[in-house]
């Protein structure tokens, strides 16, 4: 098979465009598969080869055979030797008739055994159903095949022992050995080669002498025919040799050919089943998939089924809890209003006391200013006393008068210490009333602060509480929880 056949097989065909869909199936095999078709061609190709190698080794086996029987044969010796005469010219001029024209003689006589020709000897070894080439029955003149001699052989009783290393074909021992050696492989053929060596042996045992005697009773007209017919032979078996080794070289040419396509439809064979491995993992891979995709499905629909009941028990539970809630909004509604209205009182209240503190701080700065005021006085009568009682103890002591000067320096003292106690005292009184004023202060500031955190913590909580109910609760529920009981009087209204 050549590669243009290889090509247009059924194997290199262009593969789809489209694979079998595999979705009414697990792992389905596929009716219209290539690798069928590949084992039938592999079976196929296996089946020929072996019958290629079959006719090799019966063809070898017959080569083998008829090499045997022409080195079991007589050999024609040179003109001349031992008691052969020598052949003139004129003697090859009366050359007989070639083999291929002669004819054995009757059976009539007694006295002469029949004998046959190459042509006849090969074809009886090959046989009715043997492809081995025959030569063709060609008229030859005697002489003309390498220009070999004939001779007359020598009446001797002992025949000549074949060589093993020289044959009239010039074929090599190693190929004569190789030869044997595919004969002998050949179990197929049932023992071929070993009916056709039997058949050549007794072929050339029917062919030979009957007697020892019978060799030198022949004349040598008789003997240059044998050695013409056996030439013959020699040329006839040459030619089978080299058709032989044609074919041998075909078959070898198309047994190379068939196992590079063996080899290519492996390679074939292992892509197309990478590929069919490829298309197995992925069907598996979608299997997988299509049972993970049911697994999530089952757990789906359990899930839905928990949700429903689930969402039965939250519808439940949210309209109690909507109840509950409503119920909590009209009590904080009422708490709401309680504590908008407590707001107000603390902030009139906290207005109020603001208002005191900071006329109170106000008669508290200007008392402070005015005694101020009049400390400084007493105190820059007192700094004129003072100078002025400096002067005069000075003008004492320029007089040299002590006594008085001491005198009204003691009484200065004593009243200076008197100031300073009056002084301290009235400050000290000044100073704790201005603490408790801010002590006080600072109390009615924490007690605003908290009540502001407070009320904007039940504003937080009602707006929290109105944003989660607003949906479910009756908008005349809404309208009365946000209208204030007492919303016609302004005075009580949240500034």
């Amino acid at each position: 098979m050549s590669s243009g056949s290889y090509l247009s097989s059924p194997l290199s065909a262009a593969r789809p465009n489209s694979r079998p869909s595999s979705r009414n199936s697990i792992r389905s095999g596929r009716s219209s598969s290539p690798i069928v078709t590949l084992q039938d061609e592999t079976v196929a190709l296996r089946t020929q080869m072996s019958t290629l190698k079959h006719n090799i080794r019966h063809q070898q086996a017959q080569l083998h055979s008829l090499e045997n029987t022409m080195l079991r044969g007589p050999r024609p010796l040179p003109p001349g030797v031992f008691t052969s005469p020598p052949t003139s010219p004129a003697e090859l001029g009366d050359t007989p008739p070639p083999p291929s024209a002669f004819t054995p003689p009757s059976h009539s006589s007694t006295s002469r055994i029949s004998r046959r020709n190459s042509y006849e000897v090969l074809q009886t070894l090959a046989g009715p159903d043997s492809s081995l080439p025959l030569p063709r029955r060609e008229s030859r003149n005697f002489g003309e095949e390498n220009g070999i001699r004939e001779g007359i052989p020598v009446g001797s009783p002992t025949k000549r022992a074949a060589s093993p290393t020289r044959t009239l074909s010039r074929i090599p021992v190693s190929s004569v050995g190789n030869a044997r050696t595919l004969a002998e492989e050949n179990s197929d053929g049932g023992g071929g080669g070993q009916s056709l060596l039997n058949a050549s042996t007794n072929s050339i045992s029917s062919a030979g002498p009957a007697s020892p005697n019978r060799r030198a009773s022949f004349a040598p007209g008789n003997t240059t025919k044998v050695l013409a017919d056996l030439q013959a032979g020699v040329l006839n078996a040459k030619n089978a040799l080299e058709n032989t080794k044609g074919q041998l070289r075909l078959s070898q040419r198309q047994v190379s050919q068939l196992t590079r396509q063996v080899e290519d439809l492996k390679e074939v064979r292992e892509r197309l089943r990478l590929e069919n491995e490829g298309l197995n993992n992925v069907v598996a891979r979608k299997e997988r998939l299509l049972q993970e995709v049911l697994d999530r499905a089952r757990k789906a629909e359990a899930e839905v089924v928990s949700l429903k009941s689930q969402l039965k028990s939250e519808t439940t539970s949210s309209k109690k809890s909507i109840r509950e809630m409503e119920a909590s909004l009209t009590d904080a509604s009422a708490r709401t209003q309680k504590s908008e209205r407590e707001y107000v009182a603390l902030r009139d209240s906290m207005k109020g006391l603001v208002d005191g503190f900071k006329a109170d701080a106000a008669a508290l700065r200007e008392e402070m200013r005015k005694r101020e005021e009049k400390v400084k006085a007493e105190a820059q009568a007192a700094a004129a006393k003072y100078a002025k009682l400096a002067e005069q103890v000075k003008k004492d002591q320029a007089a040299g008068g002590s006594t008085e000067v001491r005198k009204l320096l003691a009484e200065h003292r004593t009243v200076l210490k008197e100031i300073e106690a009056g002084f301290q005292t009235e400050l000290e009184r000044l100073k704790e009333g201005v603490d408790k004023s801010g002590k006080d202060s600072e109390q009615a500031s924490k007690t605003a602060n908290h009540l502001a955190d407070e009320l904007s913590r039940l504003r937080r909580m009602m707006r929290a509480n109105v944003q989660n109910s607003v949906s479910s609760i009756p908008v005349s529920v809404i309208r009365t929880a946000t209208t204030p009981p007492d919303a016609a009087s302004p005075s009580t209204a949240p500034s």
